[in-house]
């Protein structure tokens, strides 16, 4: 690492640098970078900016990214110069094991890497490698088992999260390469077929789905009946109530049909979702009329 160069940056402290001037560690484990995930993440970054700063380092008289690059390949997509980040000290390898462990979104195979190249690097047991990443000896010896797996396997494995840590592990336990490949190539054979629904199960639930049709079209109609009566009478209602009734008996009525609009609005709702996939153009199906007749000018 170059003096000069480091000496521009203060440890542990935020720092505004050009993207152009960052590069990829070359001692990063993960390799692999979804394109479409990256213009999601750019697509959020422009609408809600950058949530959470990278970490880089100098080595070589060169500006390291150690944990970020995807938002710096965000940035990068979205046409920015610059991005903020935090500038911490030590080597590639270390850093860069460390921030890949501890993050939740790396498959099976990027974690058993990392842990593996680490307690390569630390030349140490399994025992201090758990201390080191914070997880129990038994699931620290099973990433590191999934990290013995063939090039092959793992090259496959690597960009897929639905190859579980538990998959790998029943590959891994497989007592040769041979019979390591069958059991992973039965496993992706597996996973790649349309799930199928049991008959009996899926005429159960066709059955239950119909009786709760049923059931949420019965409450439709019974409040679009509601609806029905309350439209057809609004006009003679309003007519009468002007006519005949006291400010006194006004009010009273009020009261009650707010209590009506509350318990059909409680019906609506409850099955609003019913009503709008069957008919999205239905405006609200109860009607306002307590307060019509709250208003100063009725």
């Amino acid at each position: 690492m170059s003096e000069s160069q480091s000496r521009k940056y203060e440890i542990n402290k935020m720092h505004t640098i050009k993207v152009s001037d960052l590069n990829s560690n070359p001692e990063q484990p993960r390799k692999y970078f979804d394109e479409n995930e990256i213009r999601a993440l750019a697509a959020n970054i422009e609408e809600n900016g950058l949530l959470q700063n990278i970490t880089f380092t100098c080595h070589e008289d060169k500006l390291i990214i150690i944990s970020g690059e995807r938002r710096v390949r965000a940035h990068i997509e979205l046409g920015r110069e610059t991005i903020e980040g935090k500038y911490v000290e030590g080597d590639l390898l270390t850093l860069a094991l460390m921030e890949n462990i501890l993050r939740s979104d790396l498959t099976a195979i990027e974690l058993a890497e990392s842990v593996a190249a680490l307690k390569h690097k630390k030349n140490c047991s399994n025992d201090d490698i758990a201390e080191m990443i914070g997880k129990k000896k038994s699931t620290t010896s099973e990433i590191l088992k999934i990290a013995s797996l063939p090039v092959e396997i793992r090259n496959d494995a690597r960009a897929k999260p639905h190859m579980t840590r538990e998959r790998l592990l029943k590959v891994a336990r497989g007592k040769d390469i041979d019979v390591q490949n069958k059991v992973y190539a039965k496993l992706c054979h597996m996973l790649e077929k349309p799930e199928n629904t049991p008959r009996k199960s899926s005429e159960k639930f066709q059955g239950t789905q119909k009786v709760g049709n049923r059931f949420v079209n019965a409450h439709i109609r019974k409040i679009e009946g509601m609806t029905a009566e309350l439209n057809a009478s609004h006009e003679k209602m309003l007519s009468k109530i002007k006519a005949e009734l006291t400010n006194e008996e006004k009010q009273g009525l009020v009261t009650e049909l707010k209590n009506m609009q509350v318990a059909i609005k409680a019906i609506s709702d409850q099955y609003d979702s019913s009503v709008t996939a069957e008919n999205p153009d239905k405006g609200p199906i109860y009607m306002d009329l307590a307060d019509v007749l709250s208003d100063p000018n009725f």
